[in-house]
């Protein structure tokens, strides 16, 4: 029961969050989200506080990583135009990127975290995107 209303508001928070940072790019939604999302990872690996202490930091990392990679590819999206060979290079490219970070913090996670929790962690962030993505389309259905 605990766990049915965890989820419940965890989806309603991101209902309204999501919604409205995918519309606008809110730099406060965004925070909220980011909040979220921190709470139900916290919450779904059952991180102690010093998991906890020494998972985030490196988390952190991780996501800056994967948000400049994903930034680089959207201005060379930006920069190809039209150009199909060069736009399917170049994605292949950042997903390579991608995935060689990915596999680099998988070693810096297994070094704070157990291998069950590293599979948990990839589990989650899934669940929370598909969580998001279903949000948005539901949002966007009633508009």
């Amino acid at each position: 029961m605990k766990n049915r209303i965890y989820i419940l508001f965890i989806a309603i928070g991101i209902f309204f969050s999501f919604s409205t940072y995918a519309q606008g790019g809110n730099p406060k939604k965004s925070k909220q989200i980011e909040a979220i999302k921190i709470g139900y990872l916290t919450r779904r690996l059952d991180l102690s506080p010093e998991e906890s202490e020494r998972f985030w930091p490196v988390y952190n990392q991780y996501q800056q990583g994967l948000q400049d990679i994903n930034r680089q590819k959207k201005a060379a999206r930006a920069q190809n135009g039209d150009d199909a060979n060069k736009l399917v290079d170049d994605d292949f490219k950042y997903e390579d990127k991608i995935l060689d970070l990915k596999k680099k913090y998988r070693y810096e996670f297994k070094k704070i975290l157990s291998p069950e929790k590293v599979k948990s962690l990839y589990v989650a962030e899934r669940d929370f995107r598909e969580e998001l993505i279903r949000q948005l389309k539901s949002r966007r259905e009633i508009d």
